[in-house]
């Protein structure tokens, strides 16, 4: 249901441990887009990063308690300073308003890769071991800066500068 209220828990560093369980579902994810790469077939692996990232990307939102459902039940106030800052951050949490633009973001991050990893599958073996290190590293980096930029808007929300 998700675990905003544990950026309250901890005095020394608050979302630590929601930080560390999004973190570990993120290596998880990223785990299965790079095994989906060791499939030899054209675009498995494009269409399998596409639904881990989009999947990924709400169950960050649903555990930092940003998910449209959980905004919506906030107190006017509280909703409106959500969104103002949502707006103000751009990225993917911008993004997870509107699927289609979140989904051309996804594209984008991984239009590099598609062009590396197709190439690298004309070697074989190395190819496709290149390809798989590549989708760990495109759902992982995405997602990383998503949890970095979730934890960046619930320090603003609750006042707290955010740590450099």
């Amino acid at each position: 249901m998700g675990h905003a209220s544990t950026w309250s828990q901890s005095a020394t560093e608050p979302g630590a441990s929601l930080r560390r369980e999004c973190r570990a579902m993120a290596r998880q994810r990223a785990l299965l887009a790079a095994a989906s790469s060791l499939i030899p077939l054209p675009g498995i692996d494009l269409a399998t990063d596409l639904a881990v990232m989009t999947r990924l990307i709400r169950r960050i939102n649903t555990e930092f308690g940003l998910d449209e459902l959980q905004i919506d039940r906030l107190s006017g106030q509280r909703r409106t300073l959500i969104y103002g800052l949502l707006a103000g951050t751009g990225g993917t949490l911008a993004a997870r308003l509107t699927t289609p633009a979140l989904l051309g973001r996804i594209l984008r991050t991984a239009g590099i890769r598609l062009t590396a990893m197709e190439a690298s599958r004309l070697v074989p073996i190395a190819g496709q071991l290149l390809a798989a290190g590549i989708g760990y590293w495109s759902v992982s980096s995405v997602a990383l800066r998503h949890i970095a930029d979730c934890e960046h808007l619930i320090n603003q929300l609750e006042g707290r500068n955010d740590k450099p």
